[in-house]
């Protein structure tokens, strides 16, 4: 419950902190909405190294990740940890290194992508991400669950990954 939490106050602090900036040209299920929504999922996608992004190296995704991330991106773990950009690209590596390969479809698999809010250069969406890894037999098999909001910012007219908040998939 304190997850959520933490969840809510984030998305929160977002729409208040960028509610005087919204977009009221772009509404939700017109062209440029439904545009914007696409153009982010496939940011998402590449995010996450998800889908035709996919890197059979780990190490890519990590250098991949750390190119498109600002230096100011942050995530909330499943667990409810605070990780910003620095700590999260060290422990990526990390696993890279102890890891090599990310064998087909292994990783985070965003799904159900929907765009729920815009503010002038801040995006907010949703997603149900399935984490899969290779098992000791090298099957690729689920691992985990979560529903997550995923934060974007233009920056130099670009759409970019700022900030993700994990829930954990209740059954």
């Amino acid at each position: 419950m304190t997850k959520f939490r933490v969840l809510c106050a984030m998305a929160l602090m977002a729409v208040a902190s960028f509610a005087h900036a919204q977009d009221s040209t772009m509404k939700k299920g017109d062209k440029a909405w439904t545009d914007l929504e696409k153009q982010l999922a496939d940011v998402n996608d590449y995010w996450v190294c998800a889908h035709k992004y996919h890197k059979d190296h780990a190490m890519d995704c990590v250098d991949s990740k750390n190119a498109i991330w600002p230096g100011t991106f942050f995530e909330i773990s499943r667990q409810g940890e605070v990780t910003d950009k620095q700590d999260m690209v060290k422990r990526q590596t990390a696993t890279a290194k102890a890891h090599p390969v990310s064998p087909g479809d292994a990783g985070p698999n965003p799904q159900d992508f929907k765009l729920m809010a815009v503010y002038g250069n801040v995006a907010m969406a949703t997603d149900h991400t399935v984490f899969k890894a290779a098992d000791a037999s090298g099957k690729i098999a689920v691992t985990d669950e979560a529903n997550v909001l995923r934060i974007f910012v233009k920056l130099n007219g670009k759409w970019v990954p700022a900030a993700a908040a994990l829930v954990p998939e209740v059954k």
